[in-house]
């Protein structure tokens, strides 16, 4: 055959090499789409689902009303169970509570409800003398009443000072500070200063008694840690009124290693996840805390 008769037989085959080549190329582009669009759908759920997660989260961090209510109320409103566990959490370290006042024997059935909320031991403190009183500063878990006479004196309050003191005030009187305090002491019994120093040199000795004008009941009583005034609130369950004043006497006066703690997380100089060795011990033996003292604490 001439190459004039294969002419359109050549034609006719660079058309199909053509065809084929084309249908090769939609081949492979249907293909790469096949394979993006399962990416692209795949990409597109990922997105919708984190975005929902992220919903999903906001709206679980965000607190209802009552929940908003319960970190905002007053210690004063708490109900005995919430009061119990924040009392309880606040102790962190099993100190001993020495109640002191002027009537211990008409409070004694609520100290005891204060000691069975707490889970610690009712006393009565029957010592007479310093060395034998010692001995509970080697105890803890301790509710311990000093009676009206004994409180009056000066050898308890060496032993109460390693323990809460809690005044139980029925008369209502006013809680002085320290330099209130300092005032009406100098008032009471002013001193003579000597001219040339003082007239004997002092005399450091515990058992020898010193040469020191009685106090008043109140102005020893204004000492305590704690100031229950029942007068305040009456139609307060004692032992309510007495719970929910030392944690607001605690919470007002908070101890200074939980002041350092947060400054230094703030810093950075501690790991803002570190606990003392007595949170790690509260966190073990804990029931859980109200929600207002969570936020106080975390705040």
């Amino acid at each position: 055959m001439d190459r004039g008769a294969m002419a359109p037989l050549l034609g006719g085959g660079e058309v199909m090499a053509n065809r084929d080549r084309n249908a090769g190329g939609l081949l492979i582009l249907a293909v790469l789409l096949a394979g993006l669009c399962p990416s692209r759908l795949f990409v597109g759920q990922g997105v919708q689902n984190a975005s929902r997660s992220a919903v999903l989260r906001h709206a679980a961090t965000q607190k209802t009303q009552e929940e908003l209510d319960a970190e905002d109320i007053e210690v004063w409103d708490q109900s005995p169970q919430e009061l119990s566990l924040d009392m309880r959490e606040l102790l962190i370290t099993d100190a001993n509570i020495y109640f002191v006042g002027p009537d211990m024997d008409s409070y004694r059935d609520a100290i005891q409800e204060v000691a069975d909320r707490l889970n610690y031991t009712y006393l009565d403190f029957n010592y007479t003398d310093l060395p034998s009183a010692s001995e509970l500063t080697g105890v803890l878990e301790k509710v311990i009443v000093i009676p009206p006479l004994t409180s009056v004196t000066r050898f308890p309050w060496k032993v109460a000072v390693h323990g809460l003191v809690v005044w139980i005030d029925p008369d209502g009187w006013k809680r002085r500070d320290v330099i209130e305090r300092d005032k009406v002491r100098k008032k009471k019994f002013p001193k003579k200063k000597a001219i040339f120093g003082p007239e004997q040199p002092t005399d450091f000795s515990l058992h020898k008694p010193k040469n020191v004008d009685a106090a008043d009941p109140v102005d020893m009583w204004q000492e305590a840690d704690v100031h229950a005034d029942l007068q305040a609130r009456p139609e307060m369950p004692v032992a309510d009124l007495i719970m929910a004043s030392v944690i607001d006497a605690i919470l007002r006066s908070p101890p200074k290693w939980r002041n350092w703690m947060k400054a230094g997380k703030v810093r950075g100089t501690i790991p803002s996840d570190y606990e003392t060795p007595y949170q790690v011990r509260r966190e073990f033996h804990s029931y859980g805390i109200s929600p207002r003292l969570n936020k106080l604490l975390n705040a």
